[in-house]
């Protein structure tokens, strides 16, 4: 009898040791979620509806010209919105030359404000020789070209449809 409760007894203590360990992973895990949402804009009720989810600086590019390397491309490229819970449809974000980022904080050129299904930080829109690349910046939901989950830089053609969160833009040139 004595020697069967030895084994007993340290399955016991394995047992409550994993269920720790499970306990402070979810806990770690909330945490880190927690602080990636961004808090630092107040929320102003009906913002979402009224397709105010941009900030004053990416409005203002919509009616800005065109830059100099749109000018040498031809043409101005530009995210237009085709389907959101946040943002008004046919809205038109301008491409430019750098680096475009979109995601839930106000430190983002596309903001996304109450999009829950984008992260703080969600993805990059950079130019490389004359064409524009799509890349997720590890968001939890991930970001998708044409229905796919990209992987890395994915190049834009006119045409693609970019889904970030629960947003899908075209992208047109």
């Amino acid at each position: 009898m004595l020697d069967l409760q030895v084994p007993l007894l340290a399955a016991k203590a394995l047992l409550l040791l994993l269920l720790f360990a499970f306990i402070y992973a979810v806990v770690r895990r909330g945490v880190g979620y927690l602080r990636a949402v961004p808090d630092d804009e107040p929320f102003v009720p009906g913002e979402a509806r009224r397709g105010g989810g941009a900030t004053r600086r990416a409005a203002a590019r919509d009616g800005a010209a065109s830059s100099a390397d749109d000018r040498r491309n031809g043409a101005a490229a530009a995210l237009v919105v085709e389907d959101s819970e946040v943002l008004a449809p046919n809205t038109k974000f301008s491409v430019k030359g750098g680096t475009t980022s979109i995601g839930r904080s106000s430190a983002s050129d596309i903001v996304l404000k109450n999009d829950d299904f984008a992260s703080g930080r969600h993805a990059r829109l950079t130019r490389h020789g004359g064409l524009l690349y799509v890349e997720d910046n590890e968001s939890t939901n991930g970001t998708y070209v044409n229905g796919r989950k990209t992987v890395g830089a994915t190049p834009l053609r006119s045409g693609d449809r970019v889904r970030v969160g629960s947003t899908t833009f075209r992208y047109s040139e």
